[in-house]
């Protein structure tokens, strides 16, 4: 996916959230934004939307002078989606149809992220399990491809939607072997190895990194791991927007798994804002 005019406003926006996050002074904003805008001034229409997110937060992240900026709100987000746990696997346990249950509830974790919502709260995230509405629902395809994979690769997102994750991927784990990708460095609230481990993942996936610290993944720099399993995998699912954003225009039938949060996005999907994604790539 290309980036579109919302994307520069957008990333300034969360620029500037990260650094008052810091307690930085107004002028010091001022000199962190003026660098962004500089680096915009450069943008090239092939950009993705997810590119132009990295060089905002790198930014803002050097000048700063702190790594992980969203460390604390990572470990709040996991811990409030730990203790929501069992509440969703009750859910499952108690639906007519356990799998896409399972889905929806991986897929309404993508709510919690920071580069879009400022805070999220626990009655929210359930009211999306129960009835945001598809806006894409390749379900009958995605049932037959699943069931036809012993080899899946997961690619997460953020920090706390790992919980959610952990609930679908346990569901579908049925002697299947599992990969779970999250990023080898700080960026925004994505979530790393630690995040992953504290949400559980590492009972029923192994867990890989990105060898990046950037939104999306970019697989042609990925450890050579990765890109192994990138190949061998017979099911990739790729979740959230950033993801999906690097990983659109590749010709692997991807199953991209998100909520459209922003404009670009839903347009670019042909949705509307807000709705539930289960689209497998056909480009």
């Amino acid at each position: 996916m290309k980036a579109q005019a919302e994307c520069f406003g957008c990333n300034i926006r969360q620029a500037l959230e990260a650094i008052e996050k810091t307690g930085k002074d107004q002028q010091f904003a001022w000199q962190v934004l003026k660098s962004i805008c500089k680096n915009y001034a450069q943008a090239d229409s092939k950009w993705t939307p997810a590119f132009m997110t990295t060089v905002a937060h790198r930014i803002a992240q050097d000048m700063i002078g702190i790594e992980d900026i969203f460390y604390e709100e990572k470990r709040y987000y996991n811990q409030m989606a730990l203790e929501l746990y069992p509440q969703l696997k009750e859910y499952v346990e108690k639906s007519q149809n356990r799998l896409e249950t399972a889905l929806r509830i991986a897929i309404a974790g993508n709510i919690i992220d920071l580069g879009v919502y400022k805070e999220i709260k626990v009655d929210e995230i359930l009211y999306q399990i129960e009835h945001t509405p598809w806006g894409i629902y390749d379900w009958i395809d995605f049932q037959s491809d699943l069931k036809a994979s012993k080899n899946l690769l997961y690619i997460g997102d953020n920090a706390g939607e790992v919980v959610f994750d952990r609930v679908f991927l346990e569901e579908i784990n049925q002697g299947r072997k599992i990969y779970f990708i999250v990023k080898e460095k700080p960026i925004s609230n994505d979530a790393l190895r630690e995040d992953a481990v504290e949400a559980g993942i590492d009972k029923i996936a192994t867990i890989l990194t990105t060898g990046q610290g950037e939104i999306g993944i970019d697989i042609e720099r990925a450890p050579q791991d990765v890109q192994e399993i990138w190949h061998k995998a017979d099911c990739i699912f790729s979740k959230g927007q950033g993801n999906y954003e690097t990983l659109s225009d590749r010709p692997e039938g991807i199953y991209f798994l998100l909520k459209a949060k922003c404009k670009a996005v839903s347009r670019e999907l042909g949705v509307e804002k807000g709705a539930l994604i289960l689209k497998k790539n056909r480009s």
